[in-house]
């Protein structure tokens, strides 16, 4: 997989006009990264969202965390961010991939 690409999808579908939603795993935990590091938290508490076993349970964590943020929505595209991160309804798995593009969009690269 080549990590860079996910990052172009999500940095695009913040851009679009139209909706576009996440559409994988990798997406969300990109989107997530991002979303989590522009809310302000600390790089330890989002190592430990990262490092949950269980995706639909790691996704619950992050959409409850931004639901009410308002960092989000004084960040360029950051609205459209949040719109993506809490209207995905993706089902997956979490693999060494999603947690390395968590840590690429935590990271912001």
């Amino acid at each position: 997989m080549v990590q860079s690409i996910v990052r172009d999808a999500v940095q695009i579908k913040m851009k679009l006009k139209s909706e576009s939603p996440l559409i994988s795993v990798y997406e969300f935990c990109y989107a997530a990264g991002l979303g989590l590091k522009i809310s302000g938290m600390e790089e330890k508490a989002a190592e430990e969202i990262r490092d949950m076993e269980d995706f639909l349970k790691l996704k619950d964590k992050v959409k409850e965390l931004l639901r009410e943020d308002k960092n989000l929505d004084e960040y360029p595209q950051g609205e459209r961010l949040k719109s993506l991160i809490l209207g995905c309804r993706i089902r997956g798995e979490m693999s060494e991939d999603a947690r390395a593009l968590f840590d690429m969009g935590y990271q912001n690269k």
